[in-house]
């Protein structure tokens, strides 16, 4: 066993529950055709298959001073839209 790191850059709709605001908790939308709620279960079926995170989050707009993150595992958002 040993670490390992997934990483994905992608482009297009993104940003589900945008009402919420610096550091609210971001549940998703539940839609399995929304960018943001596939990255939530792909975290959550890594942590029911036994896989211990370090971290896991989904930036919108990296870089920019507009970013916003979701925190996959506390569920907590920094940064609002």
């Amino acid at each position: 066993m040993g670490n390992y790191r997934v990483e994905v850059e992608a482009v297009g709709g993104h940003g589900c529950q945008r009402e919420i605001k610096d550091g609210g908790t971001v549940y998703g939308c539940g839609r399995m055709d929304c960018p943001d709620c596939i990255a939530r279960e792909f975290v959550e079926t890594l942590k029911r298959k036994g896989n211990s995170m370090v971290y896991a989050r989904l930036t919108h707009w990296p870089g920019q001073t507009s970013e916003v993150q979701d925190d996959l595992l506390t569920k907590k958002r920094k940064g609002s839209f």
